[in-house]
């Protein structure tokens, strides 16, 4: 059997990873679509009366979300505080989109799937099932942000971040 083939049965074959030029190209164009995501947000909240009640205003952290996670990958990984602070700004900003859609104001427009959503009443089940779903979701999101950021505290002050799991 061939070195290859012995390499792949035994599970330690190389996986083939981008190179930074690679890297750097993909991440660029993903910002390039976050800050077109967030361009486009803006644009059509420009009309609107109550800007933070519309629906259109989730685009903006979306947008922010993609822009922050394609300058984590363009980004070098010999640049650890300044990796460990946009990750801090992205987990806030899908933090900032589910606890927005869960606790925001303005008519929730979400949908449930099940026979409970023809109940009529003050006990709305598919908006309060929704509601209470996303409240849950967003409660965990904004703790996974708490702990990028006291990850990017540490790291400012001199402490080694490393990766939970990580041999280093």
């Amino acid at each position: 059997m061939g070195s290859s083939r012995k390499a792949k049965a035994s599970g330690t074959a190389k996986k083939k990873d981008l190179s930074p030029g690679q890297r750097v190209a993909i991440g660029l164009a993903v910002i390039a679509v976050g800050i077109g995501v967030v361009v486009l947000g803006v644009d059509s909240l420009a009309n609107k009366a109550d800007k933070f009640a519309a629906g259109e205003f989730a685009a903006l952290p979306v947008g922010m979300v993609l822009a922050f996670s394609g300058a984590l990958l363009a980004l070098p990984q010999s640049f650890p505080r300044m990796r460990s602070l946009i990750a801090a700004l992205m987990i806030t900003a899908l933090a900032l989109t589910v606890t927005w859609i869960a606790f925001g104001p303005g008519e929730s427009s979400l949908r449930s799937g099940f026979s409970l959503n023809s109940v009529r009443g003050p006990l709305q089940t598919g908006h309060m099932l929704g509601r209470v779903l996303f409240g849950i979701g967003a409660v965990l999101a904004d703790l996974l942000a708490l702990w990028a950021w006291v990850r990017f505290f540490v790291a400012l002050g001199g402490g080694v971040v490393t990766r939970a799991g990580s041999s280093r």
